[in-house]
């Protein structure tokens, strides 16, 4: 709850008279306190709930419920160690070396892995962890009772070079810390969520993120008020107003047919996604896309199992799944920031966008691109291509700070949104572009669309949509095991393929639902839509563009 008062006592009355008593503050939120009721209360707590909104000092109150979170790994029984460098530079080639070899290794920038624990005793960790920055969010969680998975992201990041123990971060001078979030049973609330996204980012230039939702391709959550509330907050006013980079992996549901647009974190309009591309240039076989990927890294299975990190005990081992994509994301983004710490969170995704590298996959997987009316091509499994370390890093030293961020909406009516099916349903979108006022955007970023979709089974449900300049991109793909039939109710798709266009003119929406065998009466209907363009009304590549070597 929300409360607007001077002092803990005040606080402690005011809950006390609804039922209630406070269990303490939140870490990264004024005047947010967590309460429960007392266990004598038969009263409903929906009914104290509302009844603690109503009262005026009261700003805002939520009954936090359990929330089902799972770690993002592939589980391998063939542990250890194969050679990073082959890895690395095998194709697509990230280029981090070469990097490396320009002075670039993280001094200087701070990152965080959200997780469970991390094992900062470890050989390979003593020297970059920092407890300055680290905090259990988890009160009764013993240290140490379960930190696998957040020892192995932390080790890809900041393993320490030159002391002749498992490997090398791809980061090694960075600093780390570790916010516990995960326990053994999984379970999360959105205070806690909220809690550490938004822990101490004035200082936490890096949150990396490998969980999220179920990967059961019928699951479709986003982060709550307080979660959300937090990466916002943080993506924009975190590092001193430069914006805290949010990096999350898109999934491992690719055996379910799942897709990252129904997680609401992975797809999400302040974090960066990343997927991942194998050197048969196709997606491995866990990894999930969606039109809010920004770009990939590469892995390749077939040398080492995975990439070499840290385990428990002092060991090391191979990590593998989308789980890795974010440290390592993470960890060539902390090079970046070195080269260039006055960088933006925009001016990060405007350098991902221009320098990862797609040739390799797109003349060994076609069908997974798109070219969109801006000159860029986009793949819903591999962004804008994979990282490239070595020109991430150049193009930051010199690259001039984006104009502002301009934001244009618009809700759209819906007079007949039925379809059922086999069928498809077209709307068309008129779009002014805030034309002429300060809200104008004639170069797009990013792109949100709220739907809300009634349907018999929503994994039947496919959508679409086409810019004004032709570019398609696919917003949802059907999911076989979603047999829910909630629908989605002004469910944001994110999407960055329409990157660089001009967002002015007719778009064009198409929701398309298959049949089911077992279900004779198949209807869908969709009741809303609204479009929001986010970019500038000035070219973000005037001053740039000959980093780039854009002529």
């Amino acid at each position: 709850m929300e409360i607007d008062a001077a002092d803990l006592h005040k606080v402690e009355t005011i809950a006390r008279t609804a039922g209630f008593v406070i269990d303490g503050r939140l870490q990264s939120f004024e005047n947010i306190y967590l309460a429960s009721k007392r266990s004598r209360h038969k009263r409903d707590t929906g009914d104290i709930v509302q009844e603690l909104i109503s009262l005026k000092e009261v700003k805002w109150a939520e009954h936090l419920i359990p929330l089902s979170r799972e770690k993002r790994t592939v589980m391998f029984s063939d542990p250890l160690y194969a050679e990073q460098l082959r890895s690395w530079s095998s194709t697509p080639n990230m280029f981090i070396p070469e990097a490396w070899e320009k002075g670039f290794s993280g001094k200087g920038v701070t990152l965080a892995v959200v997780d469970d624990d991390i094992d900062s005793n470890h050989e390979d960790l003593k020297l970059p962890y920092d407890p300055s920055i680290s905090y259990s969010f988890i009160k009764k969680q013993p240290r140490g009772t379960d930190e696998t998975h957040g020892t192995r992201c932390a080790g890809i990041i900041a393993m320490t070079a030159n002391n002749t123990k498992c490997g090398v971060g791809v980061a090694h001078q960075s600093r780390l810390g570790g916010l516990t979030v995960l326990a053994d049973n999984h379970f999360l609330n959105d205070a806690i969520e909220g809690d550490a996204l938004a822990y101490k980012s004035d200082r936490i230039d890096i949150y990396s993120v490998s969980w999220g939702p179920k990967d059961d391709g019928r699951s479709a959550e986003r982060p709550g008020t307080l979660a959300q509330k937090a990466i916002e907050f943080g993506a924009v006013h975190g590092r001193k107003g430069l914006g805290s980079l949010y990096v999350w992996a898109s999934g491992n549901g690719g055996l379910e047919d799942d897709d990252c647009a129904m997680d609401g974190y992975a797809s999400n309009l302040h974090t960066i996604t990343f997927g991942v591309a194998t050197p048969a240039g196709i997606p491995p076989w866990y990894t999930e896309g969606c039109s809010a990927v920004m770009a990939a890294i590469s892995e390749d299975s077939t040398i080492s199992n995975g990439m070499v990190t840290t385990d428990v005990g002092n060991k090391c081992v191979t990590f593998s799944g989308s789980s890795a994509a974010a440290p390592l994301a993470a960890g060539v983004l902390a090079l970046v920031l070195e080269a260039n710490p006055s960088l933006s969170q925009r001016d990060i995704q405007h350098l991902l966008v221009r320098t990862s590298h797609s040739e390799h996959l797109m003349s060994s997987s076609p069908d997974y691109w798109i070219a969109n009316g801006a000159g860029l091509h986009f793949s819903r499994f591999f962004g804008f291509g994979v990282l490239n370390a070595l020109r991430l890093t150049t193009s930051a030293r010199n690259w001039k700070s984006v104009p502002p961020m301009s934001t244009c909406s618009r809700q759209f009516n819906v007079l007949h949104g039925n379809f059922n099916a086999n069928s498809t349903l077209t709307i068309e979108l008129p779009f002014e572009s805030c034309a002429e006022t300060s809200g104008q955007v004639n170069y797009l970023e990013r792109l949100q669309l709220d739907a809300s979709i009634e349907h018999t089974r929503r994994g039947l449900v496919s959508l679409f949509l086409t810019s004004p300049a032709g570019t398609t991109v696919q917003l949802l793909q059907p999911r076989k095991h979603d047999d829910s039939p909630d629908g989605l109710q002004k469910w944001p798709f994110i999407s960055v393929a329409h990157w660089g266009e001009n967002p002015r003119g007719t778009w064009r929406f198409e929701a398309h639902s298959m049949g089911h065998r077992d279900l004779k009466d198949v209807r869908g209907l969709l009741t809303s839509v609204t479009l929001t363009v986010y970019g500038t009304k000035d070219d973000p590549l005037k001053d740039n563009a000959f980093i780039l070597g854009i002529k």
